[in-house]
């Protein structure tokens, strides 16, 4: 008897602690983290959050059995939104607009062409063949290398197989553009060209843009790769091979990490947003954003534009395998000229980052 009720005040006593994680989860996509950002930690750990709700909701029910219990649903019911970011639930066919005209997109991080648990070893070939059995007709890259004068010049290579003679890659000039790893391909004319500098040191984490006459339509296409965590090979070893307790150790760790990325994610997506708000083309904003569907950076993007996996996308989606985050990270988003008709993830591990492909009707 004792036994039952100190296990029934634990359940109680879990639960009530499962439903104020779960509330801080909620706010997570509009709490700017440049003020705040440690609630930035609860959108984080969200679908394990609520899976761990509804199992001591289920708990508490069998031991209750009082409808009173159904009040703890409602901070489940709060996460709604970040829970149809992050379980697409197209699972009936909709209607489809008919005729005008089709474009095939993708975004792709192909992590410098090397395998997603070997640096030392190149897959090129491997993303090259993906490329050219999807036949995007928009290809975005980041993490991206020409690879010029060692072995297969990529560039030259996918102007090749997509029949692409249009491509940007931001100012040749280092002292202008402090990185060479993020680039655009397209089949269509491209008119114009730009950049967004997130910061004047060298790495990879900047924005390109995009004007592309798509069969006499211009649209803008934002190529952007957001601050990821900066963790070495090393961390995320620990954190795949860490027990339950331990991956929470870790994130303690690494939480200097954690806001560092979340505070500079936020400024580089108002940065985006501040510069496409003054363009008169249709928008897509695509690539790594290095953040999860719950986070402010994913739901800022979001203002005024669809996204792409809640408008086609079905069940849970990864579109990272290197670890930590392990959810979906890479995003299309797209103004409501566009309707998007199809969304895939490519489950094909070669880089560390899965390619997505959408298909958009205009």
């Amino acid at each position: 008897m004792i036994v039952k009720k100190v296990f029934s005040s634990l359940i109680g006593f879990s639960i009530i602690v499962t439903s104020v994680a779960l509330i801080a989860a909620a706010a997570a996509p509009y709490v700017d983290p440049a003020n705040f950002d440690f609630i930035a930690f609860f959108g984080l750990i969200y679908p394990f959050l609520l899976l761990l709700h509804l199992a001591l909701f289920v708990l508490y029910i069998l031991i209750k059995r009082n409808i009173s219990s159904i009040l703890f649903l409602i901070p489940a019911l709060f996460t709604i939104n970040i829970f149809l970011n992050s379980f697409g639930a197209n699972f009936f066919p909709s209607d489809v607009k008919q005729g005008g005209n089709k474009l095939k997109f993708m975004t792709y991080n192909v992590h410098m062409f090397t395998d997603a648990n070997d640096i030392e070893t190149s897959v090129q070939g491997s993303i090259l063949q993906l490329i050219q059995g999807e036949q995007p007709d928009i290809l975005c890259m980041q993490d991206f290398q020409n690879n010029r004068g060692v072995g297969l010049n990529t560039l030259d290579s996918l102007k090749i197989i997509l029949k692409a003679s249009y491509y940007y890659d931001g100012p040749n000039d280092p002292n202008v553009f402090p990185t060479e790893s993020i680039a655009t391909l397209s089949k269509f004319p491209i008119v114009n060209t730009g950049f967004i500098l997130f910061s004047e040191t060298s790495g990879g984490n900047q924005a390109i843009f995009t004007d592309i006459n798509t069969n006499g339509k211009i649209i803008r296409v934002y190529n952007v790769h957001f601050q990821s965590f900066g963790f070495q090979p090393y961390e995320y070893e620990e954190w795949r091979n860490a027990d339950i307790i331990g991956k929470f150790k870790f994130l303690f760790k690494v939480k200097d990490k954690f806001s560092f990325a979340y505070r500079n994610r936020s400024k580089q997506v108002k940065m985006v947003k501040e510069h496409a708000s003054s363009c008169e083309y249709p928008i897509i904003i695509a690539g790594d954003f290095n953040d999860t569907p719950s986070s402010y950076a994913v739901n800022y993007t979001m203002r005024e534009m669809k996204n792409a996996f809640r408008e086609k996308g079905r069940g849970y989606r990864v579109t990272f395998n290197g670890g930590l985050p392990d959810f979906q990270i890479d995003y299309v988003m797209v103004k409501p000229f566009f309707e998007v008709t199809d969304y895939r993830v490519i489950r094909r591990q070669l880089s560390d980052h899965y390619p997505v492909a959408v298909t958009l009707a205009y």
